[in-house]
C-alpha cells in the first residue's frame, strides 16, 4: 500500500492515530491510501476525506476521523451527533463521509472499463474512526443502540489483524469482486489525475507499421503517473523542498499538478510558477487548467496562481519584474542589463538584477509558494529572489536536472545556493523530512515516460563523453547516484580505470516503442560533406515522415546545435520545405515566444526555446559542433543530451564531415548492446564536472539507513509468538512518528 500524505505540520491527532494504524495494518496489501484528498461536489464545494483509501481486493473507503473523547458526544439522533465541549454542537460524520464516497465513485464512473452493465466494479465503503473511544465505553453510554449507528473503528481495532478484520466486515451484497490487472490501473490512474495527460486521439492510419501506427499503439496505453510522481505531485511540504528528476521525468507535469493542488487545498493562498524557457508558458498553464478541472469542475483563480517566466518582459509577466514592481522599482530589460553588468550569459545576467533587487532595499513578501522549474538554469541569486518573496515557511519547491544545465558548471548544495546562518546552520536544509515524518525535504524522479530508453541512454553516455576519444567531460562518481538517475550496476567498482558496466531497467523507461520499432532502430545519424546536403536530406526526410509515415507536421521538430548560422540555415531549409509543400514556424521569430508548435507547421528551433518541449521526431542538425569549443565542451554535450531527449519517438542526428562521424561512433557504441553499457571510470581529476554533491550521498545514506531498519524491525515482529507482547510493542511503534 502506497500512502500519501498530503500536508506536513497537520496536527489532527484522531487522524495521525488512525493513520499510523493503517500504515502497519495494510503495509503489504497492494493499493493506495490518502489524507486529505480533495474532491468538490456538484455544488463545487470542496471537501476532503480525511483518509481515502483504494484497496485492489476490498474497494474504496473513505474514512472520517474524529479525536474526540466518550465524553465529548451527548447523543445520536439520525444522522445528527450532539456534542459536548467540542469545536461544533454537532456533527454529521456519516452524511459527510457518504457525500465524499460518492463524489469519488463518480470519478470511475465516467470510465466504461470500470462499469459491468449498470454496475460499479469499485465498491464503496464509509467508516468512522474513533481511536481515542473504546468499543466497551461506546456500549456503556447506549450509542450503540442509535438505528443509525455507523461502521465504527475504535481505539480497540487499531491493532493490525483487528483492524484487517473491522475494514472486511461490510454485507456480502458489497464486497467487491476481482478486477483486471487493466482495471486495476485505470483505477489508480483516475485518483491520480492521470486522465489529464491523455492525448487527443490519433486517427487510425492508413497504413500498418509506419510511425504513426507505432505512435497510436503508444498512446492507446493510457499516459500514467506512477507513484512516486504523484507522492511528489500531491505532497505540501512546510518548508523548502527540491525535486530532482532525469529529462523526460515528468518533472513539468509534477510540478503543474503541484501547483494545482495547493491552489484547491489552499484557495487563499498566493502561488506562484516561474520558469526559464518562454515557449514553456502555454503547456504550464494547460496543464495547470487542465489538472484543477479535473478535480474541481471550474478554472483556478488565475489571480491566486501566477504563471510568472523568470525574467518577464513587457508582454509576459515575470517573477523578476513582479518584486520590482511591488518594491516601486524600474525592472530592466536585458538590453540595458546587458549595457550595465559585465555579463553576456542570460542566467547571469538575470542574476544581477536579482542582486541588485536584493541590496536595494527590504523585499516584500507576496507569495504563500513558489515553484522554480527548470531551476538549473537560474543563477543564485534568482533563487535567493524567490526566497525572499515567501511568506513563512518559505515553500519554495524547485524541480531541476543537472545534466540539463546548459549554462552553469556547478552542482551547488543548498549552503552553495543560500548561504547560512549567523550561527553556522544553513539557511535551508534539506536533509531528511518534515517533523511529521511523511513529507520528504528532497525527492527524486528517476522514471522517464517520454524519451524511449535507448534515446536516453544513447544520451546520458554521449553527454557525460564516457566513451570519448580524449576522455570524460562529467561523471557520476557512486554507484548510488547512477541508481538515483534509474540504472543499475551489472558489474564493476567506481575506482578510476576500473571498467564498470551498467544497464537501465525496462521498469524505469517503461516505453513501448522500443519494442514495437525496435532498439536500434529510434536512433539514425549521417554525416555529410557540406551543410547544403545536410539541410536537403533532412528536407526530404521530413518529407517521408509526413507523407508515408503519416505524421502531422507540428509532431516534427528540428534542432540546431549551430548557433552561429542557424539563422541562415533555417532559412535555407524553411525554402526546401515550403517547396515541398511543408510549412515551417521558428518559435520567437515567427511566432511570440510563448508559442513553440503551430498546427500544420515543422517547428525550427535553437537548444534554448526547445528545451522543456517535445516531439515525435527531433532531427539535431550541426551535431559536429559538439567539442567544437574546448572551454565549453561540457555545455555543448549537455545542449546534445537536451536535443536529443526532446524526442518522445524517434531521434535522427546529422552533422558535417569525419568530426560528426566521430562523434556517431560513440552513439553506435551505446546501442550495440540494448541490456547493459560498459565504461572505464575516468580519473576524477580529468573531468571538468561531478554530478554528485554531499547533500546527495547523505539522502543515499538516510534512506539505506531507513531501508536497514524497516528490514530489521519486520524480522524482529514476525519473530514475536505472543499476540497479546506483539500487540503491545505494535502501539510502541505507533507512537513514534516515523511508523
Amino acid at each position: 500500500m502506497e500512502f500519501v500524505w498530503s500536508e506536513s505540520g497537520d496536527t489532527n491527532y484522531g487522524e495521525i492515530e488512525t493513520w499510523k494504524a493503517l500504515k502497519i495494518a495494510l503495509a503489504n496489501d497492494e493499493g493506495i491510501c490518502y489524507h486529505r484528498y480533495p474532491i468538490f461536489s456538484a455544488d463545487r464545494s470542496r471537501r476532503e476525506p480525511d483518509i481515502l483509501i483504494l484497496h485492489r481486493d476490498w474497494g474504496l473507503y473513505v474514512i472520517e476521523c474524529k479525536g474526540c473523547r466518550i465524553q465529548n458526544i451527548d447523543s445520536i439522533d439520525g444522522p445528527v451527533w450532539r456534542m459536548r465541549d467540542w469545536h461544533s454542537s454537532q456533527e454529521t460524520p456519516y452524511t459527510q463521509a457518504e457525500d465524499q464516497l460518492w463524489a469519488v465513485l463518480g470519478k470511475f464512473r465516467g470510465e466504461s472499463s470500470l462499469r459491468k452493465g449498470r454496475h460499479d466494479l469499485i465498491q464503496g465503503h464509509v467508516f468512522i474512526a474513533l481511536p481515542f473511544i473504546t468499543r466497551s465505553e461506546w456500549r456503556e453510554k447506549g450509542l450503540h443502540l442509535s438505528p443509525a449507528s455507523p461502521p465504527i473503528i475504535f481505539a480497540d481495532d487499531l491493532e493490525p489483524t483487528s483492524l484487517r478484520a473491522r475494514l472486511q466486515e461490510i454485507p456480502a451484497e458489497e464486497k467487491q469482486g476481482a478486477i483486471t490487472d487493466e482495471q486495476w490501473e485505470l483505477a489508480l490512474a483516475v485518483l491520480q489525475g492521470a486522465p489529464v495527460l491523455r492525448r487527443e486521439p490519433r486517427p487510425e492510419p492508413s497504413k500498418s507499421n509506419t510511425k504513426a501506427f507505432m505512435l497510436r499503439q503508444v498512446e492507446q496505453q493510457m499516459l500514467s503517473i506512477d507513484r512516486e510522481q504523484h507522492k511528489v505531485a500531491v505532497q505540501i511540504p512546510s518548508g523548502p523542498q527540491r525535486i530532482r528528476g532525469l529529462a523526460g521525468s515528468g518533472k513539468t507535469v509534477v510540478m503543474c499538478m503541484k501547483a494545482a493542488w495547493m491552489h484547491l487545498r489552499f484557495p487563499s493562498w498566493d502561488i506562484a510558477y516561474t520558469f526559464y524557457t518562454r515557449s514553456l508558458q502555454g503547456m504550464i498553464k494547460g496543464l495547470i487548467s487542465r489538472f484543477y478541472r479535473y478535480w474541481a469542475d471550474q478554472d483556478p483563480d488565475w489571480e491566486k496562481v501566477q504563471i510568472l517566466h523568470g525574467w518577464g518582459a513587457k508582454d509576459a509577466p515575470g517573477m523578476y519584474r513582479t518584486v520590482a514592481s511591488a518594491m516601486k522599482q524600474s525592472a530592466r530589460t536585458y538590453t540595458e542589463a546587458k549595457n550595465i553588468f559585465a555579463h553576456n550569459k542570460y542566467n547571469e545576467l538575470l542574476g544581477s538584477c536579482c542582486r541588485e533587487l536584493l541590496d536595494s532595499g527590504e523585499v516584500p513578501q507576496l507569495f504563500d509558494a513558489v515553484l522554480i522549474d527548470e531551476a538549473q538554469d537560474f543563477h543564485f541569486d534568482f533563487y535567493r529572489l524567490c526566497y525572499q518573496v515567501l511568506r513563512d515557511p518559505k515553500r519554495l519547491i524547485w524541480a531541476y536536472d543537472e545534466v540539463q544545465s546548459l549554462e552553469s558548471l556547478s552542482i551547488p548544495t543548498t549552503i552553495d545556493i543560500f548561504g547560512t546562518n549567523p550561527d553556522g546552520s544553513p539557511v535551508v536544509e534539506l536533509d531528511g523530512t518534515y517533523p511529521d515524518g511523511e513529507v520528504e525535504k528532497d525527492m527524486i524522479l528517476y522514471r522517464c515516460y517520454r524519451t524511449p530508453r535507448p534515446i536516453l541512454v544513447a544520451a546520458h553516455i554521449f553527454g557525460m563523453g564516457l566513451l570519448r576519444q580524449n576522455g570524460a567531460v562529467q561523471f557520476i562518481p557512486t554507484a548510488g547516484g547512477w541508481e538515483d538517475i534509474g540504472y543499475e550496476i551489472v558489474e564493476g567498482d567506481f575506482v578510476p580505470g576500473r571498467s564498470v558496466t551498467i544497464r537501465r531497467p525496462e521498469t524505469n523507461s517503461p516505453h513501448i516503442l522500443e519494442r514495437l520499432a525496435g532498439y536500434q532502430n529510434l536512433v539514425q545519424y549521417k554525416s555529410f560533406a557540406t551543410r547544403e546536403e545536410e539541410l536537403s536530406w533532412v528536407a526530404r526526410q521530413i518529407e517521408k515522415d509526413i507523407r508515408q509515415e503519416e505524421l502531422k507536421p507540428e509532431e516534427v521538430l528540428v534542432i540546431s546545435l549551430d548557433w552561429k548560422n542557424m539563422f541562415s540555415d533555417f532559412v535555407k531549409l524553411r525554402q526546401m520545405l515550403m517547396e515541398m509543400g511543408i510549412e515551417s514556424i521558428r518559435p520567437g521569430e515567427d511566432t511570440q515566444k510563448s508559442v513553440f508548435q503551430k498546427k500544420g507547421c515543422v517547428t525550427l528551433a535553437g537548444i534554448f526555446p526547445a528545451k522543456g518541449n517535445e516531439a515525435s521526431v527531433v532531427y539535431v542538425i550541426a551535431f559536429e559542433q559538439v567539442d567544437s569549443n574546448p572551454h565549453l565542451v561540457v555545455q555543448e554535450r549537455n545542449q546534445a543530451f537536451t536535443a536529443m531527449t526532446r524526442t518522445r519517438g524517434w531521434c535522427v542526428l546529422t552533422g558535417l564531415g569525419e568530426k560528426a562521424e566521430r562523434l556517431f561512433k560513440e552513439i553506435e557504441q551505446v546501442l550495440q548492446n540494448p541490456e547493459q553499457v560498459t565504461f572505464t571510470v575516468p580519473d576524477p581529476r580529468a573531468i571538468q564536472r561531478n554530478l554528485d554533491n554531499l547533500e546527495y550521498e547523505r539522502r543515499r545514506n538516510r534512506i539505506k539507513k531507513a531501508e536497514r531498519l524497516a528490514s530489521q524491525l519486520a524480522r524482529v515482529l514476525a519473530e514475536i509468538e505472543d499476540p497479546d507482547v506483539r500487540k503491545r510493542v505494535i502501539e510502541q511503534l505507533r507512537g513514534g512518528s516515523q511508523i
